[in-house]
């Protein structure tokens, strides 16, 4: 019998109409709006809110989405904006009675979160081809987010435990059993290569070193920028946070580096300047090192695997999830032709 998707990737909901919600902004946090645009997303429903004064990100969590979990995000967003102001991450609109999460329904009335963020200006890391020093750029913004998120989760009382996600690199049980949903079979057979490997001889490593809670999906389109001259402005999208090892929430970004790069170079020369910006601030251990190249391949393979098995799944969402597959077949084809002993600077 297949395995089935992951449940909350693949669930069907109703979307909540630009009206309803405009009502909804309206009533409970009292804005005055002039304008109001939905924006793309994979699985909730997110307007763009245009006040007299400000432009605001309003979200409607998927009915299956958690309230603990969507908490924690803003508690963590809450948290950067007090102790980490310099870091280019959105800021909490509370409602009228001050609360960040608004339980509300939508037309089926199932149960919604509401939540509003504000809107950061630019264009996403991904959009365009970037450079080697942007690259670097990036990963080392990386390592200070990182550092700021695990602290706060580990200062809180209870500690902030993110989601229990199929996005989580190490859960491989989540994620392996839907290789069969793999429609091409040159993807199907370099990711199922890749697996092979990680469970006997990367996994129980990886699982030994300590879990944080971190952003884990800190790729281009998830990053915006100023092109000139270039800067980072924002990173988006906690929404799949979660405790993992450093290792791992650094290979998730790093294996998305090739395909932002400009120019050739080596296949691997990407995820290098990635990691080397990510050293700068915070050096790696040897084990850490070791299973870095193993863990970059992993995400690739991981990203194949639930997508392929999002888009047959959900005919809605198949264009969207599948976008990327011939670039992963590619990347984990190429890269896997290679792998080196670290990616980062010799000890």
């Amino acid at each position: 019998m297949p395995a089935p998707s992951p449940p909350h990737l693949t669930a069907p909901f109703t979307a909540v109409t630009a009206a309803h919600a405009q009502q909804l902004l309206e009533r409970l946090y009292g804005l005055e709006i002039r304008a109001l645009r939905r924006l793309p997303t994979e699985r909730d429903d997110t307007f763009r809110v245009h006040t007299a004064d400000a432009t605001l990100v309003a979200k409607l969590a998927h009915p299956l989405d958690d309230p603990r979990v969507l908490g924690e995000q803003l508690s963590v967003l809450e948290g950067l904006a007090r102790a980490h102001p310099d870091l280019p991450v959105q800021r909490v609109v509370p409602a009228r009675d001050g609360a960040f999460l608004t339980a509300v329904r939508d037309a089926d009335d199932r149960p919604r979160r509401l939540r509003v963020l504000t809107y950061l200006d630019g264009e996403p890391f991904g959009a365009a081809p970037r450079s080697l020093a942007m690259l670097r750029e990036l990963g080392a913004l990386h390592a200070r987010l990182a550092a700021a998120v695990a602290t706060i989760s580990d200062t809180a009382q209870p500690a902030l435990q993110g989601a229990p996600t199929p996005w989580n690199l190490l859960d491989i049980e989540h994620y392996a059993p839907l290789l069969e949903r793999v429609a091409d079979d040159g993807l199907r057979r370099a990711a199922g290569r890749v697996v092979d490997r990680a469970r006997d001889a990367v996994l129980p490593r990886a699982r030994a070193l300590p879990a944080l809670l971190a952003h884990n999906d800190l790729h281009g389109d998830n990053v915006l920028v100023r092109a000139e001259p270039f800067a980072i402005t924002g990173v988006l999208d906690f929404g799949d946070m979660t405790r993992t090892p450093r290792v791992a929430d650094l290979a998730v970004a790093a294996s998305y580096a090739r395909g932002r790069v400009d120019g050739a170079g080596e296949p691997w020369s990407a995820a290098r300047a990635y990691v080397a910006g990510f050293e700068a601030a915070q050096p790696l251990t040897e084990e850490e090192h070791a299973l870095l190249p193993e863990l970059v391949l992993l995400r690739l393979a991981q990203r194949g695997i639930l997508n392929s098995a999002i888009a047959a799944a959900n005919t809605a969402a198949a264009d969207y999830a599948s976008r990327n597959l011939r670039a992963i077949e590619r990347d984990l084809r190429e890269l896997g032709a290679s792998i080196p002993n670290r990616i980062g600077a010799p000890a």
